[in-house]
């Protein structure tokens, strides 16, 4: 994404649909216009810091995390959960191995159903 408002507009309407909210239902509880969400959502609207910060509230999500950005404790959260996987790849027997591709293999067939 090469641009803020192209950054902003894929995490709108990522956290909007993942609350399976409709823009009209955004706009609601945010206080702004249908268009001006569809506007926003699409790229072609910059948002003020303001309306930034209220489209995070109604989504229930920080400012930050509309900026495509995570806070440190979910960094840190993040890192424990790789070096933890990264332990079992490396160390642990291979049972632990196995239930681990299995589990894999289990969330990509569930994201891939329920993309179609």
């Amino acid at each position: 994404m090469n641009n803020i408002a192209e950054t902003v507009a894929v995490f709108v309407r990522k956290y909007r649909k993942k609350r399976e909210m409709t823009q009209e239902e955004l706009a609601e509880k945010c206080g702004l216009h249908p268009t001006y969400i569809a506007k926003i959502e699409s790229g072609r609207q910059v948002c003020s810091l303001k309306t930034l910060s209220r489209l995070a509230d109604a989504l229930s999500v920080s400012p930050h995390a509309l900026l495509g950005q995570i806070d440190k404790k979910q960094a840190a959260v993040y890192q424990f959960q790789n070096e933890h996987l990264r332990d079992i790849l490396e160390k642990g027997n291979k049972s632990d191995k196995e239930m681990l591709f299995a589990v894999a293999e289990t969330l990509i067939k569930k994201r891939k159903k329920s993309k179609s």
